[in-house]
């Protein structure tokens, strides 16, 4: 008999949305990458999983692969050069091309390339796409050829096969599929449904599928998302932006756009050294709404030989006095600690994000180190070089009844003259070298000299 299967789908279309064109900031406050991509500006689905932050120690490899088992996939820029060759189940050929939509939104939530100036950022930039095309122009397919292309998957080496459909019924033809995935060493991430009822539906609700609900900004269930702590296993966001196939950016709203979420988050953690499992995968991800970073640190790292990234923030050169200096450090597995040394002495050690230090400056040039750990002992260090000045400049002042010139010297370079006259600034040069009129009636006049560091000297004209 053949089971026809209910889409999963919500698209409106909307405006472009534009985000700033910036380099990835790598500051403590703001370790994030931020892409380019036109629609990023409305992923916040990427920024409450934190696959934003996850970015920052790795965005995928092509090593893993994410079929995307559904009504096919176009070509579109974001997607086309990491795209391998797929099959079309529904009309029994080699072409794939999406007839309907559905399946290059799913697509690109799952893996559409980042920082490309196109489009949206997916979360596996670099992971490949395996296109199956399953269901045909109305989001309709047979158990069968879901089957079919399910196993078709699996003997391509999908890593992550994204099943962003649903049926009512159960079927021995889909768990036995899934079980041959399953030892093929694939991971099937399934869409929970669409109705809003603790019901469950099929694929997902096979036990060694990862189910996927669907949660809105604020981690609450949405009213059409399926649900049920016996057999929904992870929530992720289920409105999140995506490209059609004519490229129109529009809101792809169900559990079908929170199951690649989900995909794109496995595709990154299966991109990670030494290779996970994809049981240790699975382990990884499921509980409450997924969280990248979460999901990163639990994976086991035993072996893991990468070390971790790590970067200054903005520090003040000329520093003077006590120097706030950031840091911002990523890796696969996570951060242990961030240490600070100043001239090869420890100023500090910070275990958590953001990584601040209270350095207490003295005089002169000074190497500044940076030493990041991450949980298996890998260790990187770099360095920054700070002239540290805690030294008021040198001032001479040659005064006359109604004026006073004066000359100011420091190694930092001088940043301002000011004559104060009864306690006023009366005037004010940018330079080290200065003729003042002194105000009539003056009772009390002074001079003040400011280096580059904001170190000051003040000599007295007149009391």
């Amino acid at each position: 008999m053949r089971v026809l299967l209910g889409l999963l789908l919500a698209f409106v279309p909307a405006a472009p949305a534009h985000a700033d064109n910036v380099e990835p900031d790598h500051v403590a406050r703001a370790a994030a990458i931020r892409p380019d991509d036109p629609g990023y500006a409305g992923q916040w689905g990427i920024v409450r999983t934190r696959v934003n932050e996850a970015w920052s120690s790795g965005r995928g490899n092509a090593r893993v692969t994410i079929a995307v088992v559904d009504t096919g996939v176009s070509r579109l820029p974001d997607l086309a050069p990491r795209m391998l060759p797929g099959h079309d189940f529904v009309n029994d050929d080699d072409d794939p091309t999406d007839d309907n939509g559905h399946g290059t939104m799913a697509a690109g939530v799952a893996a559409a390339s980042g920082y490309n100036h196109t489009g949206i950022a997916g979360a596996c930039w670099y992971c490949r796409i395996l296109p199956v095309k399953v269901l045909d122009a109305k989001g309709a397919g047979s158990y069968s050829d879901i089957a079919e292309g399910i196993r078709y998957a699996a003997d391509r080496g999908a890593t992550i096969i994204n099943l962003s459909l649903a049926g009512v019924d159960d079927s021995q033809q889909l768990r036995d599929a899934v079980a041959y995935a399953d030892e093929k060493g694939s991971l099937v991430i399934a869409a929970a449904g669409n109705e809003g009822a603790s019901r469950p539906d099929y694929p997902a609700a096979i036990p060694s599928v990862l189910a996927v609900g669907a949660v809105d900004e604020h981690d609450a269930r949405y009213s059409w998302s399926n649900y049920g702590a016996g057999w929904v296993d992870v929530t992720a966001p289920g409105c999140n932006p995506a490209q059609q196939v004519n490229g129109v950016i529009g809101q792809f709203c169900g559990t079908s756009s929170a199951a690649p979420l989900v995909a794109g988050i496995a595709g990154l953690l299966a991109s990670t050294d030494p290779v996970p499992t994809i049981a240790e995968v699975r382990r990884a991800l499921v509980g409450g709404r997924v969280d990248a970073l979460r999901s990163l640190a639990a994976l086991p790292y035993a072996g893991d030989t990468v070390k971790p990234t790590v970067a200054f923030g903005a520090t003040p050169s000329p520093a003077r006095g006590v120097v706030t200096v950031s840091a911002a450090a990523a890796d696969q597995h996570g951060i242990a600690r961030v240490q600070l040394y100043a001239g090869g002495r420890l100023v500090g050690s910070d275990a958590a994000a953001p990584y601040t230090f209270r350095w207490p400056s003295t005089t002169g040039t000074v190497a500044l180190d940076l030493r990041a750990y991450d949980r298996a002992g890998n260790v990187t260090q770099i360095r920054r070089y700070v002239r540290a000045d805690n030294t008021a400049p040198a001032l001479r002042v040659y005064p006359r009844a109604s004026s006073v010139t004066a000359r100011a010297t420091d190694a930092s370079g001088i940043a301002r003259l000011e004559l104060v006259a009864d306690g006023k600034v009366a005037a004010r040069y940018n330079g080290y070298l200065r003729w003042f009129g002194i105000p009539a009636h003056a009772r009390t006049v002074q001079v003040r000299a400011y280096d580059r560091a904001g170190n000051v000297r003040v000599a007295t004209v007149r009391r």
